[in-house]
């Protein structure tokens, strides 16, 4: 999963209108976005985790997959 489809899939889960400063993603809605080397860290106060390249867990709630996209996060789909 590489950064573009991350960030998609974060703007999509939290809803709010993307800000971008340079090429980088700032804000999704009003919530400040913390980078941690070249990955999306924190979403406001939500940590973004990890496991290899694939997003694993969002805010404690964990991702699951339907092939190579993003099926569901926690009980919501996407």
């Amino acid at each position: 999963m590489n950064a573009a489809e991350v960030e998609k899939t974060l703007i999509v889960y939290f809803g709010g209108r993307p800000q971008y400063m340079g090429s980088k993603l700032y804000k999704i809605g009003d919530m400040r976005v913390e980078y941690m080397g070249s990955k999306i860290y924190k979403v406001g106060g939500a940590r973004i985790e990890y496991m290899g390249d694939k997003l694993y867990k969002v805010n404690g709630e964990r991702v699951e997959y339907m092939g190579s996209r993003v099926y569901k996060i926690g009980s919501r789909r996407l």
